[in-house]
């Protein structure tokens, strides 16, 4: 089994992190992400809902597992994607920064991979997950100046 852990500190309220991370319909944070639709005709919050979205050259579904508005945290199974991983679960959760207000988060993923490919593939999901991060602050940070 392989893990990949990113953890990030936002300057903004949990609630302010939180809201665009929700939403399962959507991952407009994400920089390599395409237009993202629920396939299955469920609400984005439901549990069992499946996104999928172009990412680069593939397609990726994914399976909404959990969320929870009162531990700030979502997973989700890995359906179909690019890389040559089997069961990666995802997940993502916030946590308030008591001293600044602010938000640290993580984004993790375990999954089963051949040796072989283990380097490739948690190098490719870290870049991408620390990405999404990279990006999201980016996002909000011109949220919070141009309110």
């Amino acid at each position: 089994m392989a893990e990949v852990l990113i953890s990030y500190v936002f300057e903004q309220p949990i609630d302010v992190v939180w809201r665009p991370l929700r939403d399962f319909g959507s991952m407009s944070w994400l920089p390599t992400a395409g237009d993202c639709r629920i396939e299955n005709g469920l609400a984005t919050d439901q549990i069992g809902a499946i996104r999928c979205f172009p990412l680069g050259d593939s397609t990726v579904r994914e399976k909404l597992l959990a969320l929870s508005d009162l531990d700030h945290a979502c997973s989700y199974l890995l359906l179909q994607g690019p890389l040559p991983v089997q069961n990666m679960t995802g997940a993502y959760r916030l946590w308030t920064i008591t001293e600044t207000g602010g938000t640290f988060g993580i984004w993790r993923a375990t999954f089963d991979v051949a040796d072989a490919q283990k380097d490739g593939a948690v190098d490719q999901i870290t870049k991408l997950y620390a990405s999404g991060w990279t990006n999201l602050k980016k996002i909000l940070d011109g949220r919070s100046k141009n309110p």
